[in-house]
């Protein structure tokens, strides 16, 4: 019996050790649970459609996005695990030395599987249901319906949020066991002090992240000035298309353009062999060679926070002006706008209201994303750089030096995805503009609501940075 229990104990007890780290994983994954299982409870509610006028309407794009939020939150849950894990290399080869067999660790971590996945979904779905009335009542003022209609929770609702945060849970499993079981005991003890090594095909990665860089946004200013894309609908796959070029081209630009930006520094003799730029360059190409993916990961969510705020904000300021011109030809806007002659004024508030509703949702789970990717970012780099700056106290830097030098490396770094995000959002409202022509929102609307969104998008960022900055400063002093 003993046995039986040794497993699903130690678990609980590793889980209670390392709360600190785990919590905030826990409590992101509950907050992504609520938000799919409002927008699938809400999507799911057979009353809702029958009975509130343009429900039909609205529970089909809220299916949309009951088909979007999965594409984010699976990758971003597995990619937040792999950092926990990877806080956690020295502690699991150590079971290995101490005699536990890889059967034993597995089970161990199955349990701790378990339990995380049970805690995310029980109180996420807690926590859906005590805001699904809050949640209908902001859609329906959104969509301009007036009615005392309560939702109701849908099982199928319940069982459809369990079994895809269970396929993501399974899938975190899945990959932590295939490091243990590629990776000896001792392995494990010393990945932190393997030597560093130069990425391979760098400068192949680095011309060929550059020039799908390029070829996003030259689909998207193409997108603006072809009016074949435009007149013949093609507008619809060109955003997409521009987006997927973009987001491969971060990642060859952040792992491979940056350490070779940095290397023509560090060449620079005259540059790099001073006091206060040797140590920040040297810090800044050990922290790209090994992080260069989690700085491309922030700067992708960053950018995808960046476009939702300024399509919500473009359907919030050009409602009226769209609703101005309700009762008009469609002809001279193309064959792929709203027709207005036909739409009324519901159908218009239906449409307009739902979609700033989605955004709304989509907003905060891309935000979350991008808080807590820079959070486990700062962990991680600040159990990594603490050696190295005990070790150059002792050569004689005095802690002044220390902290200037961490504060340069650290803004460095984390200014760089702001500006990626930002440099993206500006090369992505051509294709922006277009898109909302066909909803008939002026471009001047659009470009207002992206310099409104990237304000309030960087006093964010700024503000998680300095929070997130308090916690690395505070481990590597330690």
């Amino acid at each position: 019996m003993r046995n039986a229990l040794f497993c699903p104990w130690l678990a609980w007890g590793n889980l209670k050790t390392n709360r600190r780290d785990y919590l905030p994983f826990l409590g992101a994954a509950a907050l992504i649970v609520c938000l799919f299982f409002t927008v699938c409870d809400l999507s799911s509610i057979p009353d809702f459609g029958r009975h509130i006028p343009g429900g039909g309407t609205i529970q089909a794009l809220m299916t949309v996005g009951t088909l979007l939020l999965p594409v984010v939150c699976a990758p971003f849950l597995w990619y937040i695990n792999s950092f926990l894990m990877k806080r956690r290399r020295k502690e699991m080869g150590l079971y290995g030395v101490l005699g536990l067999e890889q059967r034993h660790v597995g089970a161990v971590l199955f349990f701790e599987t378990l339990y995380s996945f049970l805690f995310s979904l029980g109180a996420g779905l807690l926590l859906g249901v005590l805001l699904l009335g809050l949640a209908s009542r902001l859609l329906l003022g959104l969509a301009g319906v007036r009615t005392d209609f309560t939702p109701a929770v849908v099982p199928q609702a319940v069982l459809s949020t369990a079994a895809l945060f269970g396929v993501i849970f399974l899938g975190c499993l899945l990959g932590n066991l295939l490091h243990l079981s590629l990776a000896a005991p001792s392995q494990l003890l010393r990945e932190d002090h393997s030597g560093e090594r130069d990425l391979r095909f760098g400068v192949p990665g680095c011309v060929l992240g550059a020039l799908l860089l390029a070829g996003g946004y030259t689909v998207s200013i193409r997108a603006y000035f072809d009016p074949l894309l435009v007149g013949g609908g093609k507008i619809f796959l060109a955003f997409p298309a521009a987006s997927l070029l973009a987001a491969l081209g971060t990642y060859g630009v952040f792992i491979f353009g940056s350490i070779y930006l940095l290397k023509a520094l560090k060449g620079n003799r005259d540059f790099y062999y001073q006091p206060r730029n040797f140590v920040t360059l040297s810090g800044m190409l050990h922290r790209m060679r090994k992080n260069g993916a989690g700085l491309a990961n922030i700067c992708l969510f960053g950018t995808m926070t960046l476009v939702t705020l300024c399509c919500t904000l473009a359907v919030a300021l050009g409602q009226g002006q769209v609703a101005a011109l309700l009762g008009t030809s469609n002809e001279g806007r193309g064959d792929f706008t709203l027709n207005l002659e036909r739409m009324s004024q519901g159908e218009l508030s239906l449409l307009f209201g739902t979609l700033a509703f989605l955004g709304l949702f989509f907003g905060a789970a891309f935000l979350l994303c991008t808080v807590l990717v820079m959070y486990y970012k700062q962990l991680t780099e600040g159990h990594e750089d603490r050696e190295g700056f005990v070790i150059m106290t002792r050569v004689g830097m005095g802690p002044g030096m220390v902290r200037a030098t961490v504060r340069r490396q650290v803004t460095l770094v984390f200014l760089l995805p702001l500006a990626g995000a930002l440099l993206h959002l500006a090369f992505a409202l051509p294709v922006l503009v277009r898109l909302f022509g066909t909803f008939c929102i002026q471009g001047t609307t659009v470009l207002m609501a992206a310099g409104l969104g990237a304000g309030l998008y960087a006093l964010l960022y700024l503000g998680v940075y300095l929070v997130t900055a308090r916690a690395y400063y505070r481990i590597v002093s330690q």
